[in-house]
């Protein structure tokens, strides 16, 4: 297998000295290329901390980061975005007066792409790719919250990324938009991107995921083949305790 990402024994620390909080616990996983991990916990296990230490919001106390099997440092979204790794956050980065193709204009080097002829052609290149609906003229402020999802995901696809990370993706889609966007999904992983999302949806993960990886008050619980796994194994290991659903 192929290890495009490889966290190994990462804590984060909260607090001054004689108050402090670990919110993540000495956490190692990895994620192959091409390979649909889930990412699951309660509220406050930590998931969201975890993921920005990846994207370079938040930066390890301790442990280190490897990527393709060299160690980095990740001390800003740009350093995420360099080597590749795309996070799309529950709170979009896009600003609401611009349309997607000046939202990703502005997200990328001048090198790049010369005009906004450019760039509109790449959103369509990849739209069409990847089976996204997308207009690229229109206005942030015009669009449902799936579009602004959509533009989110093309732009991490337009920056480089070859690991795409979503933060609790359909906490606000309805059940038809959390279909298309997993259809895409699917489309994207075909197509060797490593996907993992962070959800606390039991059977959106059994229904798409590869593995799950489980923590609990910021701590690794397990990790788990989804097809040898269910619903109520999933609850049990996340509260740790027996769940009847």
């Amino acid at each position: 297998m192929n290890t495009i990402l490889k966290p190994e024994h990462i804590q984060k620390y909260y607090g001054n000295e004689g108050n402090i909080t670990k919110a993540i616990k000495d956490i190692s996983f990895s994620v192959e290329a091409g390979e649909f991990l889930g990412i699951m916990g309660a509220s406050g296990s930590g998931k969201t901390t975890l993921i920005n230490m990846i994207g370079g919001i938040y930066y390890p106390d301790s442990g280190s980061i490897y990527y393709e099997n060299k160690r980095v440092e990740i001390r800003s979204p740009k350093d995420a975005d360099r080597l590749g790794i795309g996070v799309v956050h529950q709170h979009f980065k896009l600003v609401s007066s611009m349309d997607a193709v000046e939202n990703i204009e502005i997200a990328l080097s001048d090198k790049e792409y010369k005009n906004k002829a450019d760039i509109r052609k790449r959103i369509t290149d990849v739209a069409k790719k990847y089976g996204f609906t997308v207009n690229p003229d229109k206005k942030i402020c015009d669009m449902s919250v799936s579009e602004k999802q959509t533009v989110e995901i093309i732009k991490a696809i337009i920056k480089g990324a070859k690991i795409l990370i979503l933060d609790e993706p359909t906490a606000v889609l309805t059940p038809q938009e959390s279909s298309s966007l997993f259809n895409v999904i699917r489309s994207m992983k075909k197509d060797g991107k490593s996907i993992i999302i962070i959800t606390h949806k039991l059977q959106e993960v059994l229904d798409i995921s590869d593995n799950v990886y489980i923590m609990r008050k910021g701590r690794y619980i397990d990790t788990l083949k989804t097809s040898e796994t269910d619903e109520n194994e999933l609850a049990c290991k996340m509260v740790g305790k027996t769940v009847t659903l």
